[in-house]
């Protein structure tokens, strides 16, 4: 079961926060691309069994999946990001305008 966090971080940090957020999903997605490389190897050579096959290849969605979920996440932290950077700017503007 998967459940939201959340928590605050100067806006500045924000970028910072979401690429180290960001490396978890790279993570994922290198592992799922070594074991599908690893299984497209055992399947052209014959040297598995299909138990193994299917095995791997359900971990190797799972981890996309996982990827998917974070950058989800991700874009959506980004969007908030965008949304509050727009609003502080508008009221420098109005501020200055003032």
């Amino acid at each position: 079961m998967r459940v939201k966090i959340s928590y605050t971080v100067e806006i500045e940090e924000v970028e910072k926060e979401v690429a180290e957020i960001m490396s978890k999903a790279s993570s994922d997605l290198d592992e799922a691309f070594h074991e599908i490389v690893s299984t497209q190897n055992l399947i052209d050579t014959q040297t598995g069994n299909l138990e193994q096959y299917l095995e791997t290849i359900d971990l190797a969605r799972k981890r996309m999946m996982r990827a998917d979920q974070v950058l989800e996440d991700c874009a959506s932290i980004l969007q908030g990001y965008k949304q509050a950077k727009k609003a502080i700017e508008e009221q420098e503007n109005a501020i200055q305008n003032g």
